[in-house]
């Protein structure tokens, strides 16, 4: 495996909230490194992953979670998470948003985040 494998990302609206889930990843799984204008909390339901979190300043902290884990990445901080374990299952869930990155009570169909 590459570590690079790309996979089918499936997301859900529940309420005011959006989930997007990573299920079933195989070992060595990268996420590549990203950034949002707001706080997200990642909930590792199984196996376990490895997160590099980049500060603004240029700061790394790495650091594993195992299943059951959750970790919160703060609005712009760059953040790679790499599966530890086959079948490597975590969500990212936060409050739905609009095109100006404000939260909002109702879904309105845009989601790129």
């Amino acid at each position: 495996m590459d570590g690079q494998s790309t996979c089918k990302i499936t997301e859900f609206v529940s309420g005011n909230i959006f989930i997007r889930p990573n299920a079933l990843l195989p070992k060595g799984y990268v996420t590549q490194g990203h950034k949002h204008k707001f706080d997200h909390t990642t909930i590792v339901f199984q196996g376990s992953v490895h997160v590099k979190l980049t500060n603004e300043d240029g700061t790394v902290i790495e650091k594993d979670f195992t299943a059951p884990s959750h970790f919160l990445t703060r609005a712009n901080i760059e953040h790679e998470i790499v599966a530890l374990e086959d079948d490597t299952t975590y969500w990212c869930v936060f409050s739905l948003r609009n095109s100006d990155g404000e939260v909002v009570q109702e879904f309105d169909g845009w989601h790129e985040y």
